[in-house]
């Protein structure tokens, strides 16, 4: 029982299968075709040794996008993204007699996928950087196709990501810049409305002119009462000369008291409260506070622009690009598929299977 056991279960499904694998097993020929990813960023040469340790900030961006270009090619959106004249199915099953190999017809996308994945082999290496692509097919022409239209699906995948890159930068940027001019634009709004309420154009300005009319004034001032003074030697109080410079001196000090109640109240804070129109003090408190607010608002304004043409230079500078080191290659001779390997895997499996059995049945028998 064990020997036919093993005539039935071993032996003859291994040489049907090596038969079928030798005589009905259709050729596979393969196309191989390598490229990275690469950026255009100048490295300065400071990051030279950063980017040797592992740092570098360039190479990470590439060999991030590499990896997402590697399982582009192995997901479902590749089969999705291939041109509409590219019929896979036409193409994995040109050897219908092969049903082991073939894709089969009508397919759920999972299985095209699950299919996709046999034939199309992906590999990175980190060290180099670069993408290794092999495709199989039955035909060697059909290979050559497949990689050609993946090549160009990278392609365009390294383009919008870098579009991507670039849009994601210079986004930040444009941001910074729009609320910069909104707060301009509104400091701007706030002094034209003061302007306009207060009818000045620079309370600062009037402030000078303020401080000069009562020095002007205090020194006019000042020479009357000298005058007075000197006249009192021999003048009496009720000379008319003397009532004159009186009543100038008089009025210098109204007009003095005038011009200082515009200025400002004379007060400790109870000015607040008064008519901020009248008040120059307060005035110019409210003028300072938006020109200083307009100056920072201006200083933003030209940063944030130069900042925006910095990170615009900056994108064009790094823009991505697929470097194709080699090409798809025609394959002559049939390379796949492996019929002796798969023909001894199969003996040995069902050889460890039926190995298992009788001894799983000298086991139980031993035992009872």
């Amino acid at each position: 029982m064990i020997i036919l056991g093993f005539f039935l279960f071993v032996a003859l499904p291994s040489a049907a299968f090596s038969a079928y694998m030798f005589f009905w097993a259709s050729d596979q020929y393969h196309s191989t075709a390598a490229f990275a990813v690469r950026s255009s960023n100048t490295v300065a040469p400071m990051e030279i040794l950063g980017m040797v340790m592992g740092g570098g900030g360039g190479s990470e961006s590439t060999t991030s996008n590499s990896y997402i270009v590697t399982d582009y090619i192995q997901s479902q959106a590749i089969l999705e993204d291939l041109p509409k004249e590219l019929d896979l199915q036409t193409i994995f099953n040109r050897e219908a007699s092969d049903f082991l190999f073939s894709m089969g017809t009508d397919l759920p996308i999972e299985d095209q996928l699950s299919y996709w994945n046999g034939m199309v082999d992906v590999s990175f290496d980190a060290t180099s950087s670069v993408i290794y692509v092999d495709v199989r097919s039955f035909r060697p022409t059909d290979s050559v196709v497949i990689a050609e239209a993946i090549l160009e699906r990278s392609e365009i995948l390294v383009n919008k990501l870098s579009e991507s890159n670039r849009r994601q930068s210079v986004r930040y940027a444009e941001e910074a810049l729009a609320r910069a001019e909104a707060r301009l634009k509104a400091i701007r709004k706030q002094m034209l409305a003061y302007r306009q309420e207060t009818q000045e154009v620079d309370p600062e300005a009037n402030a000078e002119i303020a401080a000069e009319m009562i020095a002007g004034l205090d020194r006019e001032r000042a020479s009357h009462e000298a005058e007075k003074a000197t006249l009192m030697s021999y003048l009496d109080e009720d000379s008319p000369r003397i009532r004159m410079l009186d009543q100038q001196i008089a009025a210098l000090q109204g007009e003095i008291a005038s011009v200082r109640k515009r200025l400002g109240t004379g007060g400790t804070g109870s000015g607040e409260a008064g008519d901020r129109r009248n008040n120059l003090s307060l005035r110019l408190a409210d003028y300072s506070e938006l020109a200083v607010e307009e100056e920072f608002a201006q200083q933003l304004y030209v940063t944030s622009l130069a900042s925006l043409e910095k990170a615009r230079q900056e994108a064009d500078n790094k823009s991505l690009y697929l470097a194709t080191f080699i090409r798809p290659t025609l394959s002559e001779e049939a390379q796949y598929p492996s019929r002796f390997l798969y023909s001894l895997a199969v003996f040995l499996m069902l050889t460890g299977l039926w190995s298992v059995v009788v001894l799983l049945y000298y086991n139980v028998r031993d035992r009872t």
